[in-house]
């Protein structure tokens, strides 16, 4: 993504003197601080396109920004004695179940990864998988006889949010936010915005991944063979992955995995027993379903903590030069940035999936369809399809996340008016193949579910 930096076609108020590469301005000494941190700003936004920590600056402010999400809100109950979590004694699930059904996230979307690529690594093994559980827009992390339970939340004004609950029994149930986290969260992989990682690593007996042997970060555009390293996959599967088992090097010194299929956990006897976990899944279409979820949500926070902070850079430069609206560099990065949302809720370059034969559990397809809203002949996203796709229909649910309602009003209606292009006139971007039926339906549904779609576009005439 390349940024340019914005050229002002006249000098207004603040007698402005622009050149390609500087900022010049003449500008009354009340105005000298908002300079300054223009003149940062215009360096900082237009040398860089992947190190950005928009997260970080004004007015996103993480750091200094109070939590107002379902963690934060749960935690306040919970101080003021509304709610419990009740521990289950005997076993060590703790609050697990308690703090799943509080943040109606389901059990059946359990995926377990026993790879050390996490806070609680020590914790980690084939024979002790971490498990993930999610929603739309929570996430919860449960290790065995782990001291804490792991959390991470969409939130309004910090895009990701970060918790721990302790699992002891003497110690009141509480969620406490927890911003170290971003020492692995808001990095490179995340673009330096807060983000979800899922990594597919060449794990040793230990579940320590072999860092000469490389890794792939998953999302649903990776090759299915690189998938999984270091995961546990079960349910119905044909074809090779990284999953199910530890790496060794073949006849040629390459590092591989051998394939393992399993059914359910009860194939892993040998490590640990399955009863452990709340199900006895690591589900081949909760991994699906959680690869795209992580991408798009992932993409729209990024996208949120930059158009924030940009539109708070021009409203400076409005102030000081007495213009309105967007600067011309904003509109070119909202417009880049609209472009790879949509090409991302349509799922553009997906892996193809013909060829596995997948199939998930009916617990998680029927729980996972439920966090999503129906239309008026009982279609939606969200529902899995597997035989070719993730989805039966080939968008992502995500547009109907809270993630995607946070977006800048701006950037919703640039985004919604690069899908109407894709759906209403039948020129979708990259690869994205949308027959009639297929966007008649789409249209008809979004119509009928998103109250702010906008009105179909009238065609040019030629």
């Amino acid at each position: 993504m390349t940024y340019t930096r914005h050229t002002a076609h006249r000098p207004l108020a603040a007698e402005a003197v622009r050149t390609e590469d500087s900022l010049l301005v003449r500008a009354p000494s009340t105005h000298l601080a908002q300079l300054a941190w223009l003149l940062t700003s215009v360096f900082v936004v237009t040398t860089t396109a992947t190190s950005q920590a928009f997260h970080q600056r004004r007015p996103n402010n993480y750091g200094r920004t109070v939590a107002n999400n379902v963690a934060s809100q749960l935690d306040a109950r919970l101080k003021r004695g509304e709610l419990q979590l009740d521990y289950e004694t005997g076993s060590a699930r703790g609050r697990l179940i308690a703090l799943l059904k509080a943040l109606q996230v389901p059990a059946s979307s359990q995926t377990l990864v026993f790879s050390k690529t996490s806070l609680q690594r020590h914790r980690i093994s084939k024979q002790n998988p971490r498990a993930l559980y999610f929603n739309d827009d929570v996430y919860v992390g449960w290790i065995p006889g782990a001291a804490s339970l792991e959390i991470a939340v969409g939130d309004p004004e910090l895009g990701l949010a970060f918790y721990s609950m302790l699992q002891d029994p003497d110690v009141p149930a509480r969620l406490t936010r927890d911003d170290s986290c971003l020492l692995c969260h808001a990095t490179s992989r995340t673009f330096d915005e807060p983000g979800l990682l899922l990594r597919s690593v060449f794990p040793d007996a230990l579940g320590d991944p072999i860092p000469s042997a490389g890794e792939t970060d998953m999302n649903f555009r990776s090759p299915i063979v690189e998938r999984w390293g270091g995961w546990l996959v079960t349910g119905q599967f044909e074809g090779m992955h990284r999953g199910n088992n530890i790496a060794s090097k073949n006849e040629d010194g390459q590092w591989q995995v051998q394939p393992q299929p399993a059914s359910d956990l009860h194939t892993f006897a040998s490590d640990f027993a399955a009863d452990r976990y709340p199900r006895p899944t690591s589900d081949i279409g909760a991994l699906l379903t959680l690869e795209q979820q992580v991408t798009v949500h992932n993409l729209l926070i990024r996208a949120t903590h930059q158009m924030r902070y940009l539109i708070d850079k021009d409203r400076v430069v409005n102030e000081l030069l007495g213009d309105e609206g967007l600067r011309e560099s904003t509109q070119r990065i909202a417009d880049t940035l609209a472009k790879e949302i949509a090409a991302a809720l349509l799922l553009d370059g997906e892996a193809p999936l013909a060829v596995h034969r997948a199939k998930s559990t009916e617990e998680f397809a029927r729980d996972f369809a439920a966090m999503w809203p129906k239309g008026d002949n009982g279609t939606q996203l969200g529902e899995l399809d597997l035989a070719q796709r993730t989805f039966v229909l080939p968008m992502s649910p995500m547009i109907h996340s809270k993630a995607f309602a946070r977006l800048p009003e701006d950037l919703r209606q640039r985004v919604f008016a690069r899908l109407q292009v894709a759906i209403e006139r039948g020129v979708p971007p990259g690869d994205v193949q949308l027959d009639r039926a297929t966007r008649k339906i789409l249209a008809e549904h979004l119509q009928q579910t998103m109250p702010d779609w906008p009105a179909p576009r009238p065609r040019r005439h030629q």
